[in-house]
């Protein structure tokens, strides 16, 4: 029972090795030869970086890309529930 238990350990242990070392040559190998094939591996913060060197102290830059296009159509127009007060 105890030999079973050591057993089980011992091959879990192994089989999470091998996953990690996998999962690490993978990550290696997609960085060596993502730029054969045209692909580039920016760093999120050089590229934030490089944007905010672009721009001039005190610019103010929004970007609404999501809220362009919109669900109404330009014939229908908006509808507006209202009440009216006396």
């Amino acid at each position: 029972m105890i030999l079973n238990a050591i057993l089980f350990l011992v091959g879990f242990l192994r089989t999470l090795f091998f996953v990690v070392v996998f999962y690490y040559l993978f990550k290696f190998l997609i960085r060596l030869l993502a730029p054969l094939f045209g692909y580039q591996a920016v760093n999120k913060n050089q590229q934030s970086r490089a944007q905010r060197a672009d721009r001039r102290e005190g610019d103010v830059r929004v970007d609404n890309a999501q809220y362009q296009q919109s669900h109404i159509r330009k014939d229908q127009g908006e509808y507006v529930d209202f009440e009216e007060i006396d």
